[in-house]
């Protein structure tokens, strides 16, 4: 619950390659919060190479920001250090993107969910296999830990901060100043489909590059172990070995890529595009669409399309 006479200090990390917009972004954010609310809500930027003068102090909470040049940023073992001692006094530790990486460096996510940027979520689990990786979810928030995902995540995760020090309703206030959508958002509403082509099972590789040009025709998984030279059983361990799905799944992720990219540039019904990507049932596709995506493909549609139309 926020304090509005508390003073607040959020100490945000500028380490070498943080993405500067959302820094001052984030400052700004916290100023009109500030002002709004009546409330010192003090927002500091630090640099990692500048903390020790700092080290003294407490914040309420500490942000680790994106990074535009680096999927591994890198920071001082001192800050991580600081970082954790920041923890232990009471400040809320906060990632966003890849920060989330100098975040799992101090220990403090080991065994406990978190969320980054889906585009390195396997660069991650392998190199912090104790971290309970989510990265369907923009926020995932942990009361004295706060981890959001994509680059652009700083204004949800500013929106979560000014929540809990400042309360509701001056969030919606900074929402609707900068224009920001304070509902709930996914990652999963944004993840693209990339298979796995680089895993060097040249097998399985024989069947993804088949499945490209197939995967609009009724397929079983026997046809695909056909294609692969194996064994069905054989052909199921490797293929979710090298690919990270089963064969169905994967074959599922390709068909509703096809049907969110028709989604974006054609205004053909949903019940047409369905048959076209390989269902024969447009309701089951429907259903595999928002478990993938997390919207209905009308809401999909309204938010993504390029065309003045809705689902």
């Amino acid at each position: 619950m926020s304090n509005s006479k508390q003073h607040h200090r959020i100490g945000i990390v500028s380490y070498t390659g943080a993405q500067q917009s959302a820094v001052y972004g984030l400052i700004d954010m916290f100023e009109a919060a500030s002002k709004n609310d009546k409330n010192s809500l003090q927002a500091i930027m630090l640099q990692d190479d500048l903390i020790a003068p700092v080290e003294p102090a407490t914040f309420s909470a500490v942000i680790l920001p994106p990074s535009l040049v680096s999927d591994h940023p890198t920071i001082p073992a001192s800050v991580t250090q600081w970082l954790k001692q920041q923890h232990k006094s009471g400040a809320i530790l906060c990632s966003i993107c890849v920060g989330a990486m100098l975040l799992a460096e101090t220990g403090i996510l080991d065994n406990r969910p978190a969320t980054t940027h889906w585009a390195i979520t396997e660069d991650f689990a392998k190199k912090f296999p104790q971290v309970k990786l989510d990265t369907d979810k923009m926020i995932v928030d942990e009361g004295d830990i706060i981890t959001a995902g994509g680059i652009m995540a700083w204004t949800d995760l500013g929106l979560r901060l000014i929540d809990h020090f400042a309360g509701h309703t001056t969030m919606l206030e900074v929402a609707r100043r900068f224009l920001i959508d304070p509902a709930g958002r996914e990652q999963k509403n944004y993840r693209r489909f990339y298979p796995n082509l680089s895993h060097g099972d040249q097998a399985i590789l024989k069947t993804q590059h088949w499945l490209q040009t197939a995967y609009k025709q009724k397929l079983t998984v026997p046809q695909m172990a056909e294609k692969a030279g194996l064994t069905g059983r054989t052909f199921l361990r490797r293929f979710e070995v090298a690919t990270g799905h089963t064969p169905n799944a994967y074959l599922q992720q390709l068909r509703i890529a096809e049907a969110r990219q028709q989604l974006e540039q054609s205004k053909r019904s949903f019940n047409e595009i369905a048959w076209d990507v390989g269902y024969e049932d447009p309701t089951a596709c429907r259903r595999v669409f928002i478990k993938i995506t997390g919207l209905s493909p009308g809401q999909y549609r309204q938010k993504f399309s390029y065309q003045s139309t809705t689902a």
